[in-house]
Order: C-alpha cells, then sequence, then structure tokens
C-alpha cells in the first residue's frame, strides 16, 4: 500500500461536510495513527489514548483532553467528570465544530466498559442531528472494527431508519493500512536505486517499525548481514515476539506462517507440512483465519473474482516476515549464539537472497501496475491482481483506468528474458478468457535480468508488448529515470 494514498483518502473523507465515523485499521505491528495524525494535521483535533486502566480512568482522561482543547464543561449541569458517562463526553463534540476526535486503540476503552459502543451510538445520534461537522477516527492495529460498526444492528445506525426499513449508508467508513510499498521505502531509505532497492523491500519490508530500524549506509545484503549477525538484537525475535503478542501460544501459528513464507499457497499445502504429524489436512483453517484477522497473511484471489471468490492463493502481507519465517526462524538458535552467527549468514541467508526477491517480485509488479505504470501503459491499475485458471497463470494482472487490460509474465532467470518469455506469455493469455472482448490487451514481461535484443525490436514494433526491468519498477511513482 501507499502511505501518501491512504493519507489523501482520509483527507478527502475529512473534507466531506457533516458528521462521520472513520475506522483507519492497520494490522499486528502496524498502527494507522501516525498516517492518521499526518492527514488531520492543520486541522482542530483532540488525540485520545485511553489508559486502559478503568473504566472512570478512561473518561476521565478524555474529559481532560476535550477540555485542554478548549471543549465545553462537563460538570456545567451538576455532574461531575466522574460520573459523567460517555456518551454526556461524546454528546460535547458539536460545541467545538469543526472538530475531529482520534481515538487510538479503542479496544482499551471496550476491554473495561461493554457497554461502550452503545453509549457511543447514543451520543452519535445527537452528533447526526446536529449536522456539525464533527469525524471521529478510530485508529486500531486490530483488522474488523468497521466490519462490526457497519453490521445491520449497529448502534451508530439510524434507529428511525431501521425501523422504517429504510436504506442507509454505512455509518462507518473503513480505511485499510497495509505495510508499505517499495515506494514508500524509496522514501525512507533515499540511498537504495534500482535493484538495491527491490531487494532492501524483499529483505526488511514495509512495515515503519523495521524501515527506521534499518542499520547504517549499507546496500540491503550487507545491511541485513549486520541485523543478523549483531546476536541478540531485534531482528532475530521481532517477529516472533510479534506473533506471541497476537496469539499467546505461537506454536502452530509459527508451523503456518513457516509453510506460507517457504511457498504454501492453498490450505492443503498449508496443513501438509504444518500439521503432519497430527494427519489432519484440514487442521490449518482456522489458524489461517486468525492469521488473516491478526493482518498476518492476506488471500490473492483471480483478477475480477471480488472478494467471494472460491479459488484463492495465501501469502504474507510483508516481505519481511517471509523472509524471516523462511531463513531466520529455522536458524534462530544459532543466530543467538555468539560466533555461530557468521556462518549461519555465509552459508543459509546470503544463499537466500535472490529466492526472497524472486518471491517478493510478483508483489512489487502489481505495486508497480497500481502507483507506477502511468508512463510506461498510460495509465495506473484500477484493480490489480494475480490471475490463474486452467492453463494459465499470471503473478501480475491489471485492469487499467483507461479499460486496457493487462497481462504481465514475471520472468525469473540469470540470464536476460528474450522471445521465450514473450512466447510463453502469448500461450498463456490463448488460454484465458479474461479480458478477451477489451481492446487493448496489453502484454507486459518484467524482467530484473535485462532483455535480448530480439525482445527489445519485437517491444519496439509492437505497442501491445511493453517490458518492465529493475529501474521502471523503482523508479519513483510515474517516473522512469
Amino acid at each position: 500500500m501507499l502511505f501518501d494514498s491512504v493519507v489523501a483518502r482520509l483527507r478527502t473523507t475529512l473534507g466531506r461536510p457533516g458528521p462521520a465515523v472513520i475506522s483507519a485499521e492497520g494490522r499486528l505491528g502496524l498502527s494507522p495513527l501516525p498516517l492518521v495524525l499526518k492527514a488531520t494535521q492543520g486541522r482542530r483535533r483532540v488525540v485520545f489514548a485511553p489508559p486502559a486502566l478503568t473504566d472512570s480512568a478512561n473518561r476521565e482522561a478524555l474529559a481532560a483532553r476535550l477540555a485542554a482543547a478548549g471543549g465545553p464543561a462537563v460538570g456545567r449541569t451538576g455532574q461531575s467528570v466522574r460520573s459523567a458517562g460517555w456518551a454526556d463526553l461524546l454528546a460535547a463534540l458539536p460545541a467545538m465544530a469543526p472538530v475531529v476526535l482520534v481515538v487510538d486503540e479503542p479496544q482499551g476503552i471496550t476491554a473495561v466498559h461493554r457497554r461502550f459502543w452503545r453509549e457511543l451510538g447514543k451520543a452519535w445520534q445527537l452528533v447526526r442531528r446536529s449536522g456539525q461537522r464533527v469525524h471521529l477516527v478510530l485508529c486500531s492495529s486490530q483488522r474488523g472494527l468497521g466490519r462490526e460498526l457497519n453490521r445491520p444492528t449497529s448502534p451508530l445506525r439510524s434507529p428511525a431508519a431501521r425501523l422504517a426499513g429504510e436504506p442507509e449508508l454505512d455509518p462507518a467508513t473503513v480505511v485499510p493500512v497495509a505495510p508499505g510499498t517499495h515506494y514508500d521505502l524509496a522514501v525512507a531509505v533515499p540511498r537504495w536505486k534500482g535493484r538495491d532497492l527491490l531487494m532492501g523491500w524483499a529483505l526488511f519490508g514495509g512495515l515503519p517499525r523495521n524501515v527506521g530500524a534499518v542499520p547504517g549506509r549499507l546496500d540491503p545484503a550487507g545491511a541485513m548481514r549486520r541485523a543478523l549477525t549483531d546476536s541478540g538484537g531485534r531482528w532475530t525475535s521481532e517477529p516472533w515476539e510479534l506473533l506471541r503478542q497476537g496469539v499467546g501460544k505461537p506454536n502452530r501459528y509459527a508451523s503456518v506462517l513457516r509453510a506460507v513464507a517457504q511457498g504454501a499457497r492453498s490450505w492443503r499445502e498449508v496443513s501438509e507440512p504444518a500439521f503432519r504429524e497430527s494427519g489432519n489436512r484440514s487442521a490449518a483453517g482456522p489458524y489461517l483465519a486468525r492469521l488473516r484477522e491478526l493482518g498476518l497473511v492476506a488471500v490473492d484471489r483471480p483478477l475480477g473474482a471480488g472478494p467471494g471468490g472460491r479459488r484463492s492463493r495465501y501469502r504474507l502481507t510483508d516481505p519481511h516476515e517471509a523472509f524471516w519465517w523462511s531463513v531466520v526462524h529455522p536458524a534462530r538458535s544459532e543466530l543467538l549464539v555468539p560466533g555461530e552467527a557468521a556462518a549461519v549468514w555465509q552459508e543459509r541467508a546470503a544463499p537466500a537472497l535472490d529466492v526472497a526477491l524472486a518471491r517478493a517480485l510478483p508483489m512489487i509488479c502489481r505495486n508497480f501496475l497500481r502507483f507506477g505504470a502511468g508512463l510506461l501503459l498510460g495509465a495506473t491499475a484500477r484493480e490489480a491482481a494475480p490471475l490463474w485458471g486452467p492453463g494459465f497463470d499470471f503473478p501480475a494482472a491489471a485492469v487499467l483506468r483507461n479499460g486496457a487490460i493487462c497481462y504481465g509474465h514475471v520472468h525469473n532467470a540469470s540470464k536476460p528474458a528474450s522471445m521465450t518469455a514473450l512466447a510463453e506469455l502469448e500461450r498463456h493469455v490463448r488460454a484465458t478468457r479474461y479480458g478477451f472482448a477489451r481492446q487493448a490487451r496489453v502484454r507486459v514481461v518484467f524482467s530484473l535480468t535485462g532483455f535480448d535484443d530480439a525482445l527489445r525490436r519485437e517491444a519496439a514494433r509492437n505497442p501491445l508488448v511493453r517490458l518492465v526491468g529493475a529501474r521502471e519498477l523503482a523508479a519513483p511513482a510515474g517516473v522512469v529515470r
């Protein structure tokens, strides 16, 4: 995900008139709060992080934040802050309009007060009737809050519309926040260019907590070597500790994550290595579902299939975690012992770097189609995803904003891509019916090792053939250097 696009969407939503609820949802290890603060900069806002001690402590903390921002005193009608309910506190927001109330991790409120959402619903009806420009932004590092708030029985929905059976827009706008793309890494680590940038993203990923800790002014391989040979450092334990934070007992979940990181894509492929001893081939289902809730695992569906499609493939959402679970996790014991880490790097980690880049390349190509393809293809993607079926498999495909269909072949070899790569791409195009009626069906060959002269001549002759190398993939979005 391009972080700037998240900020732009938040600003657009905040610019709309009238009250609005926004659920900004990150994932385990990724809080949306920094992006929300960037989007609300310059606006009148109240940022509230619940202390999560007791319900009265939470209410007193919010009352203090509202008062510091110039809000009306809660005790104006004889109430004390301690006796004022959440509905009383939130009902004061229209008098402060225009205002943005940012609540970081609202689970800290609901953990000690189960009726919070009901009280919020009562207050929000008053806010809606006021028509004032009040925005409530709920920042959560867990998925699913917006889905709960948009249920038919949600306390945020209008009781009158519910009784009358009238259609109603969802009360909460959901803004998902996923790990950053290689474009975001280019901003954070501007010294990495070209293939180094792509390798850096494959190794360090897109979580700000990891990108901000990239060691030294080194190339990606040197930075990862230093990170892993620093015995006992964060890089040898971070994903493990993160998983323990999310699930408590990580053992089975760790088996699933390692299987997906090493290339398992279906739940059957995951179950085979992860649950071989139990003999239960369907055992991975609940674990995959929980890992999806935490945002560690994502489901890819074929282009155009929609969220309800039956065909699916699993992958880890962050390439650093894919590298960690496939390479670092099996060698944690050695990496934690001073004097053994250098051998692990030389014999096991260094040879796996190109494999890590090859596994991350399909995501890099899809991010290019979403954000960086405008100059080369005439438009960026309205939708980008893999596309597969009987006789065809495109790791990166897209519907462009100009209506064209893009079929991508990812060339993973030490030699430059040749006409053989284009012939294989054409064979897959003939096998699919998707996009058959489109006037423009663009073939794109992605390669980090260049292209031979014959393929370059064909691309120069045929406007429906495009070549994308490391230079184009690593250029800033919309720019080819």
